[in-house]
């Protein structure tokens, strides 16, 4: 299936879709057209989710009422991913690099433990995506 949104040259939508549908226990490519309500996971774990992987704080309130109306992914994700994007400002792997550093050993050491925690910004394929621009750990090249 392909996803694709308007004004989403830097693919940054269709990234954000995948993870958020993962995270709603979807499945990737559910598609854009899934209602927030037929979500696999109660409103609290979505909460815990979107708040792990991607730095977005919002109440399992919040998510019951956009269940409740009837959101879709795609509409979630038109609202929130320029959000994170926006927020975070252009994360590269040097800023990912130096938030992982650790000054433990004689000189600065990357902990990879610690790149892996960083917020991610969606999903290629199957990897998470850990930078907004530059190479990235799913694999590709992100504008």
């Amino acid at each position: 299936m392909t996803i694709e949104f308007d004004n989403d040259p830097k693919d940054r939508k269709r990234r954000f879709l995948i993870g958020l549908n993962v995270i709603l226990g979807l499945g990737g490519w559910s598609g854009r057209d899934t209602r927030l309500g037929d979500a696999n996971y109660d409103d609290r774990k979505i909460t815990r989710g979107l708040a792990n992987i991607y730095c977005l704080e919002i109440s399992a309130e919040e998510i019951a009422k956009l269940r409740q109306e009837g959101v879709t992914s795609g509409e979630f994700t038109e609202t929130y991913c320029p959000v994170i994007y926006d927020h975070r400002g252009h994360v590269d792997l040097d800023c990912v690099i130096r938030s992982s550093l650790s000054p433990e050993y004689s000189r600065p050491t990357i902990v990879l433990s610690e790149m892996d925690k960083m917020p991610k910004f969606g999903m290629n394929g199957s990897q998470w995506c850990d930078v907004a621009t530059g190479p990235c750990s799913c694999g590709a090249w992100h504008d």
